[in-house]
């Protein structure tokens, strides 16, 4: 059985502004750095086989302060990318989800990527991870949304359960998750004690 730790990247600079960050990327603020070293004490003890992470810049250095010299390979994977919001990239979020509006399926009418589209993605990838890495304690770093909907998927309704991605999915917040032939979700994304 493989054991994954999925944590949400550290807050960013566009996390702190509120704006959309799918492919685009920003770098993290000195809060989303004091995070993600905070939960590398959190995880001392517990022995990563290996990380993989988004390619994007605040996972990658997300993970590097969480394992903080740590001897664990980090291999850098496009397909734990966030979701892609298409034209909504770097726009603010309050001018695209004003007035309760929401986006049920996605955004591939905008050049994005739907919520099936991330969950086929990033769900093929860690069974991947899994065939190279059985009986492993994976940490993964990715994003929120990307999260999310995993999440949803392996537990319906979670999108229900708080208002928004950050509510659902607070930065470098831990989901564990444990597959054997399938998926399952062992707890939901929740803060490190030290939030």
């Amino acid at each position: 059985m493989t054991h994954f730790y999925i944590i949400r990247h550290g807050e960013t600079v566009f996390n702190r502004k509120g704006r959309i960050q799918g492919w685009c990327d920003s770098p993290l603020t000195d809060l989303g750095v004091s995070q993600a070293k905070q939960l590398g004490k959190e995880l001392k003890n517990i022995l990563f086989d290996v990380c993989f992470c988004s390619t994007s810049e605040r996972a990658i250095d997300t993970a590097n302060y969480i394992l903080g010299g740590r001897n664990v390979k980090i291999i850098p994977s496009k397909k734990l990318k966030e979701q892609s919001y298409g034209d909504f990239e770097a726009e603010k979020s309050v001018n695209i989800f004003k007035d309760g509006v929401s986006f049920p399926d996605g955004y591939r009418f905008c050049g994005g990527e739907n919520h099936s589209d991330v969950i086929e993605r990033v769900m093929n990838e860690l069974k991947k991870i899994a065939s190279e890495y059985p009986n492993a304690n994976v940490l993964v770093v990715c994003h929120g949304s990307a999260i999310k909907h995993i999440v949803n998927y392996l537990s319906p309704g979670f999108v229900m359960e708080k208002p928004t991605t950050a509510a659902l999915v607070p930065n470098c917040s831990i989901t564990q998750i444990d597959y054997d032939d399938d998926f399952k979700l062992i707890e939901k994304p929740h803060p490190f004690h030290g939030q």
